[in-house]
């Protein structure tokens, strides 16, 4: 566990470990920000990047959150918490690494959702289910 994760007592929604699920997530633009999910939530998920995919630091814009079978249309994504990965033992830095060449920068972020439609909550629930390895 990360320092900058919190007690899991205290959270308001049970998050689920994925055995890193890919999503990619689509800004306005078209854009394509890949990432690899780490655990999910009713109000929010975690994920790696690298560095270089230039997510936004503005709260502000909607995107489009993709996995393999399910997608949530125009969310907000809320950053709570965005640290480098320094541990270059960590599992997921080698996976994202052998993804680039040179060196490389991953990062973890936790995003919390804005809020959700009754719809867009029903579309969370599938990329849990698509994605669910076990409850934390």
């Amino acid at each position: 566990m990360t320092t900058e994760q919190t007690d899991p007592n205290k959270r308001k929604y049970v998050r689920y470990d994925i055995e890193l699920g890919s999503f990619a997530v689509f800004r306005r633009d078209m854009s394509v920000l890949p990432g690899l999910i780490v655990d999910i939530s009713k109000g929010g998920l975690a994920f790696f990047y690298h560095e270089d995919e230039d997510w936004p630091q503005d709260n502000s814009e909607l995107f489009y959150l993709f996995g393999d079978k399910y997608n949530v249309e125009n969310v907000s994504l809320i950053t709570t918490y965005d640290a480098e990965v320094t541990d270059m033992n960590h599992p997921v830095l080698q996976i994202l690494a052998a993804q680039k060449s040179g060196p490389i920068k991953i990062r973890r972020r936790g995003v919390q959702f804005g809020p959700l439609s009754k719809e867009q909550e029903k579309d969370i629930e599938a990329l849990i289910d698509e994605y669910y390895a076990s409850r934390k």
